[in-house]
């Protein structure tokens, strides 16, 4: 992935990558999942958005209490 594209959606908050744009944000969580190379969907029934190639439905997120983690990015921790 295109790292002003994860710098763009995602902030690193406690060795954490979180979504910027929180809970119920569809377009974004969309845009940014088409363009992940290391999007990988999850069970089926742990998919919460329609449109299938959607970070809500990506393998490696992480529910929080106000928005996600990405564990894909985990590569991308900063020192």
């Amino acid at each position: 992935m295109d790292l002003n594209l994860v710098e763009h959606a995602f902030e690193l908050k406690d060795d954490r990558w979180i979504f910027k744009a929180g809970l119920a944000q569809y377009p974004q969580a969309r845009q940014v999942a088409k363009l992940c190379t290391r999007f990988i969907p999850d069970d089926e029934d742990e998919q919460i958005d329609d449109e299938p190639r959607s970070c809500y439905n990506c393998q490696y997120r992480r529910w929080m209490v106000a928005g996600f983690e990405c564990l894909a990015l985990r590569h991308l921790l900063k020192k």
